[in-house]
C-alpha cells in the first residue's frame, strides 16, 4: 500500500532578488544515441561522452532481497558521439570479474585525470562474497585507449588497471582533486542486501565513513598506488551520502569545492540542509544557510559570473523536502523527501553569502534524480569547471541533462518502487538566455529560522522541535488543528543564537495532524507532527 505523504504548507519569507542576468529553457533534444542508465560513472573525453556502471532500472527497493536487482545492472561501457548521434557498447563480461564487478557496481566515486577515470568504490554483487557489498578497490582506465578500441571493435582488456585497499570501501560519495591530492567525500560502506526497515531481520551494516579523505595516487601507466593517506573527521556534519559536489571559487582562497545537502541525520531520517565548503587548508560548515529545494543527488551545473563576483549552482529536479505548488505558489513541506520538478539556483555572493532561488521554471516531469549533466562541447569555461556567464553569447545552449530516474509519482511505495519509477530515456538541452537591459527579480527562499524539525514524526506522547537561529532571537511556537485553530501555545521566548531544541508534549491531544508553527519577525514556518 502505498504510504499517505506527511506534508506541510511551509511560510517563509521571501526577499526580491536580482543577481540573475539570465534566464534558462529546457528543450528536448534529437539524441537518441544515451544508454538508459542512471547512477554510475559518466564523463567527457576527446568530444565523447562516456557510461559505465550504475543501473538500467528505476529506484532501487527497500526491502530484501528486491533492492538491486540482477537484472537492472548496467554490465556494458556505453560511448555516445552527440553530434553524430552515435553509439559504441561493449559489455564488461569480457574482463576479469574483480574488475567487471567493481565497474558496474552503483554510486561509486569518480573522477577523469586528463584520460585516465579513476574508479572507487561501489555497491555491488561479489559473487565471491556471495552477498552485496561496497567495493574496495580503485580501478584505473585509460579512457584514450578503451574509446579508440571501442570504435574500432578491438580488445579492451589491457585498459584496465586495479589495486585494493580498505580505506576506498565508500559509496554514494564523490572523488575529486585539487593540485595533487585527491578527496574521497562523505558517503558509507554498505555491505549486505539493502534494506531500510532495520528490522531484527536485517542483516546488512551500514557505516557511513564521516570523514573527507584525502591521498595521492601513483600511477606510472603499469603499476598503481595511493600514499600521503589523511582525513577529515566531523560524526556531525559529515555523516551523509547522495548529496551534490560541486567545484567552487573563492576570490580569497581559490579554486575549492562545495557539497550541498545529502542523507541522512543521524537523529532522524531526514537530509541535512546545510552546506560544507572543502578548501585545500581548511573546511567550514556554512550552518548559516539552508539548502531547501534540493538535497539529493541531481543534474547540476556550475557557473560563474567574473564580473559580479557571483557563483551559481544549477540543480535540476531530484529529490527535496521542500517544493513550489504551482497553484497556492507557498512553499510545501513533506518529510517523505518527494521527487520534484523543481530548478533552483543557490548564488554564493562576492561577501561570501548564500542565496536560493527558484528559477520559474520546472523540470518536464518528476526527473533529475541520479541523472547526468553534460557541458555543452562549444561552451566557454571559467577556470576549467564553470560556465563563463560572461562569454556567452545571447542565447546559447550550456549543456544536457541525460537519463537519471523518472518517477510517477512524488512519493512511490517502498515494497516496488520499480513498478512506479524508471530509467528514463531523456536528453534534454538546457539553453540560457541573457537579459541585456535589466535583471531578473526573483523570489529569494529565506527565513530567519534554520533546520526546523521534529522527531519523531508521528508520534505517541512526545516529539523533539529542533531549529536554529542565525542570532538572538524573540520565537513563538503555536500548535494548531487542521482547521487553523489555536490548540495550544508552546512557547513565546527568547532564544540565543544557534541550535535549539525543546519537547513537545502530545499525550493530552486526540489523534490526529496538526500544524507545528513557528514565527520569528513575523516569518513563519510550519511542519505537521501527526499524533498516533
Amino acid at each position: 500500500m502505498k504510504k499517505l505523504p506527511v506534508i506541510a504548507i511551509l511560510m517563509i519569507s521571501i526577499n526580491l532578488f536580482a543577481y540573475q542576468n539570465f534566464t534558462l529553457r529546457l528543450v528536448p533534444s534529437a539524441i537518441s544515441a544515451t544508454p538508459t542508465v542512471h547512477s554510475g560513472a559518466f564523463g567527457e573525453y576527446n568530444s565523447k561522452w562516456f557510461f559505465i556502471g550504475g543501473r538500467k532500472n528505476g529506484l532501487h527497493g527497500f526491502l530484501p532481497p528486491s533492492g538491486f536487482p540482477e537484472a537492472g545492472i548496467n554490465d556494458s561501457i556505453f560511448i555516445v558521439d552527440p553530434v553524430v548521434n552515435q553509439q559504441w557498447a561493449v559489455s564488461t563480461h569480457v574482463l576479469p570479474d574483480s574488475i567487471r564487478e567493481a565497474i558496474t557496481s552503483s554510486n561509486m566515486e569518480f573522477h577523469l585525470n586528463d584520460s585516465i577515470l579513476y574508479m572507487v568504490g561501489g555497491y555491488g554483487w561479489n559473487e565471491n562474497v556471495g552477498d552485496f557489498i561496497t567495493f574496495h578497490t580503485l580501478t584505473a582506465i585509460n579512457m584514450k585507449g578503451l574509446m579508440s578500441a571501442m570504435v574500432n571493435e578491438q580488445p579492451i582488456e589491457n585498459f584496465f588497471r586495479q589495486i585494493t585497499d580498505s580505506s576506498l570501501a565508500i559509496c554514494g560519495g564523490h572523488l575529486q582533486k585539487m593540485d595533487s591530492t585527491y578527496y574521497l567525500v562523505f558517503g558509507h560502506r554498505y555491505d549486505g542486501h539493502y534494506d531500510r526497515t532495520d528490522t531484527v531481520l536485517a542483516i546488512a551494516r551500514q557505516t557511513y565513513s564521516n570523514e573527507i579523505r584525502k591521498f595521492q595516487i601513483a600511477d606510472n601507466g603499469l603499476n598503481l598506488a595511493i600514499f600521503n593517506n589523511a582525513a577529515i573527521r566531523d560524526t556531525a556534519n559529515f555523516r551523509r551520502r547522495d548529496f551534490n559536489l560541486l567545484p567552487m571559487y573563492d576570490i580569497f582562497r581559490g579554486e575549492s569545492l562545495l557539497a550541498y545537502s545529502g542523507v541522512f541525520q543521524a537523529h532522524a531520517n531526514l537530509p541535512y540542509l546545510n552546506a560544507v565548503e572543502i578548501f585545500k587548508d581548511t573546511v567550514i560548515v556554512r550552518n548559516d544557510f539552508n539548502q531547501n529545494l534540493s538535497q539529493y543527488h541531481s543534474a547540476v551545473c556550475a557557473m560563474y559570473d567574473s564580473s559580479g563576483l557571483l557563483q551559481h549552482h544549477i540543480f535540476f529536479g531530484g529529490l527535496s523536502m521542500y517544493y513550489l505548488d504551482t497553484l497556492t505558489l507557498q512553499t510545501v513541506y513533506d518529510s517523505l523527501v518527494p521527487f520534484v520538478r523543481t530548478v533552483s539556483d543557490v548564488v554564493r555572493d562576492f561577501d561570501i553569502t548564500y542565496h536560493e532561488v527558484n528559477l520559474g521554471i520546472r523540470m518536464p516531469a518528476l526527473l533529475g534524480t541520479n541523472a547526468y549533466f553534460f557541458y555543452d562541447l562549444n561552451v566557454p569555461l571559467y577556470k576549467k569547471h564553470f560556465i563563463d556567464l560572461n562569454a556567452l553569447a545571447n542565447h546559447q545552449r550550456v549543456g544536457y541533462i541525460v537519463g537519471g530516474i523518472e518517477s510517477m509519482d512524488l512519493n512511490i511505495a517502498d515494497n516496488n518502487p520499480n513498478a512506479q519509477s524508471f530509467a528514463s530515456p531523456r536528453v534534454f538541452e538546457v539553453y540560457l538566455d541573457t537579459i541585456e537591459d535589466t535583471t531578473t527579480t526573483l523570489a529569494e527562499v529565506n527565513s530567519d529560522v534554520l533546520n526546523f524539525f521534529c522527531y519523531p514524526n508521528p508520534a505517541n506522547e512526545k516529539t523533539l522541535i529542533e531549529f536554529e537561529l542565525k542570532r538572538s532571537e524573540i520565537v513563538k511556537i503555536e500548535l494548531l488543528d487542521m482547521k487553523g485553530s489555536l490548540v495550544q501555545t508552546v512557547c513565546e521566548k527568547t532564544f540565543d543564537v544557534g541550535k535549539q531544541k525543546l519537547v513537545l508534549n502530545l499525550q493530552a491531544l486526540s489523534k490526529g495532524v496538526y500544524n507545528c508553527v513557528v514565527t520569528v519577525n513575523r516569518n513563519r514556518k510550519s511542519l505537521r507532527v501527526q499524533k498516533e
